[in-house]
């Protein structure tokens, strides 16, 4: 099963601006027209309609195998969800953002969902090791549970 954080949004609240967390890129933000800035970024896609906003091309290949065409009613977003079940990995994570429904209370909420791929690039590793060494220097680590 793949690791996934719900943040639920309150309702009235001005959209959420959302970044990535490994590298800080901006996702997400109401002011912006365009996909992601960012190349952690695998898919995006809401509950309301059911159909990806964004998605990658190596993230459209893996999910062909959760895809069931055949059966009526089966969208993108059962795909997604027969992948985040039976998928494993240590460095995909999905957030969901639930957002309250703008027509009436009994309206279920729309779920906006954003599947990272927090890898490490060479310059990414060179980045965590330097922040590690500082921690380290000003005692920030605490390294007796690792």
């Amino acid at each position: 099963m793949i690791e996934t954080i719900n943040i639920n949004w309150p309702s009235g609240a001005i959209d959420p601006v959302i970044h990535c967390p490994a590298c800080g890129s901006l996702v997400l933000s109401p002011l912006e027209e365009e996909g992601p800035g960012c190349h952690h970024i695998q898919f995006i896609i809401d509950s309301e309609s059911g159909e990806f906003n964004y998605i990658t091309e190596p993230f459209d290949e893996i999910l062909k195998e959760f895809r069931k065409p055949e059966v009526e009613g089966f969208d993108e977003w059962d795909a997604t969800e027969g992948f985040l079940e039976e998928a494993e990995s240590n460095t995909f994570y999905v957030m969901n953002l639930i957002l309250p429904s703008n027509v009436s209370i009994e309206d279920d909420p729309v779920c906006l969902r954003i599947g990272f791929e927090l890898f490490f690039g060479e310059d990414q590793e060179e980045l965590y090791e330097e922040l590690e060494r500082r921690h380290d220097e000003e005692g920030l680590h605490d390294h007796s549970q690792n």
